[in-house]
C-alpha cells in the first residue's frame, strides 16, 4: 500500500497516467491535484480503513490502484476502484492483473462491502478484458462520458459483486 512517503511517484505517474492517455482518464493533466494534497490524503488514509493506493515496484513504481470505499450509511457496502494504470514499459507481464487481484483481495476485508464498481472507457480493449476476467461484469454505458477535443468516448460500467 502507497503512504504519504511515496507521494512523489505517485504524483508522476498519475500525471503521466494523464498526459498520456488522456481518453482513459476522467481527470486532465492539468485539473492534476498538487503533491501537497496528495500527501495530505495518504496521511488522512494511511490505515486504508476506507481507502487505499497499491503500487507496483520494479525499479520504481510502475503501476497503481485505488480503492475507495463509498461514505454514506447507505452506501458502505459499495466501493470504486479507480486509477488502474500501469506504465507502458512493463505492460504484459501481468502487473495490471496483480494489481487488480490485491485490490480486490484487500477490499473483501472490508466489513460489509458487498461490492466493487468501476468505469472503463468502451475502447480499452485489454482494460475491459482484465476486468471480466476477475469477474466484473457490464451493468451500463455512459455515452460520451469523456470529450478530448474533438472526440467523444463511451465509458462502460462494471460491477464485481463480492458477497
Amino acid at each position: 500500500m502507497l503512504t504519504s512517503l511515496d507521494t512523489d511517484a505517485w504524483v508522476r505517474v498519475r500525471l503521466r497516467a494523464l498526459r498520456d492517455h488522456p481518453d482513459a482518464f476522467g481527470r486532465a493533466a492539468e485539473e492534476a491535484d498538487t503533491a501537497e494534497e496528495w500527501k495530505r490524503r495518504f496521511e488522512t488514509n494511511e490505515n486504508g480503513r476506507d481507502a487505499f493506493l497499491l503500487g507496483a515496484l520494479e525499479g520504481g513504481l510502475v503501476g497503481v490502484v485505488g480503492c475507495q470505499r463509498s461514505r454514506g450509511v447507505k452506501l458502505r457496502h459499495s466501493a470504486l476502484i479507480w486509477s488502474m494504470y500501469v506504465v507502458p514499459e512493463v505492460r504484459g507481464r501481468g502487473i495490471a492483473a496483480a494489481l487488480l487481484d490485491a485490490a480486490i483481495a484487500r477490499a473483501r476485508a472490508w466489513p460489509g462491502l458487498d461490492h466493487l464498481t468501476l468505469g472503463v472507457m468502451s475502447h480499452l480493449t485489454l482494460a475491459r478484458r482484465l476486468y471480466h476476467s476477475r469477474g466484473f461484469e457490464t451493468t451500463g454505458c455512459h455515452p460520451r462520458a469523456l470529450r478530448v477535443g474533438d472526440t467523444y468516448y463511451d465509458e462502460e460500467q462494471m460491477v464485481l459483486r463480492l458477497r
